[in-house]
């Protein structure tokens, strides 16, 4: 299933809005994304796996959670290489975090089975590829979301959900995919 980032919330894209498409597929027990974004200034700070990557500059982030279920897995790339892997209990989980209530730490899971991340001719492309169990026809929901830093503004953000909000970890407007 390929998906176009939009910035749904909004009106109107922003003005330095650049484009960017994600990819899903599963098989043999693997989700795998790969995104492809446009990009004139491809950056990240990130040193190390396991921080807070979409502080440190452009990321891909990969959102997925089982059909009935409201646990849910964040997984997230850098353009460096970088990762960070996140399972939430509940969407409450993830806004504690956000609110200082709890640390993010408390949800680390292991890296995804592959990462990379490399430059383009246009901009910067990502595959995520991390475990998920299923039969054909099982149905989860999917959602990638970008953090595209420049110099001298803040970050654009983009995602391949209708979201009606600013906010990625809202799991009911992710996209339904069936593996």
């Amino acid at each position: 299933m390929k998906l176009d980032l939009r910035q749904s919330w909004l009106p109107e894209q922003e003005g330095d809005f650049h484009p960017g498409t994600a990819t899903f597929s599963w098989k043999d027990g693997r989700l795998i994304l790969e995104a492809n974004f446009i990009d004139d200034e491809v950056g990240s700070s990130a040193t190390a796996n396991q921080q807070k990557m979409w502080e440190h500059g452009d990321v891909i982030e990969l959102f997925f959670q089982r059909e009935g279920n409201i646990d849910y897995h964040e997984y997230q790339i850098s353009p460096n290489g970088f990762t960070l892997a996140l399972h939430y209990p509940d969407y409450a989980a993830a806004v504690a975090v956000r609110k200082g209530e709890r640390q993010l730490e408390e949800f680390f899971i292991p890296p995804p089975l592959e990462a990379k991340a490399q430059r383009t001719k246009e901009g910067w492309c990502g595959r995520l590829v991390v475990p998920l169990e299923g039969a054909p026809g099982d149905r989860i929901r999917v959602s990638c979301s970008r953090y595209d830093y420049g110099t001298g503004r803040v970050p654009i953000l983009s995602s391949t959900s209708l979201h009606k909000a600013r906010e990625f970890h809202r799991s009911s407007e992710w996209q339904e995919f069936i593996l």
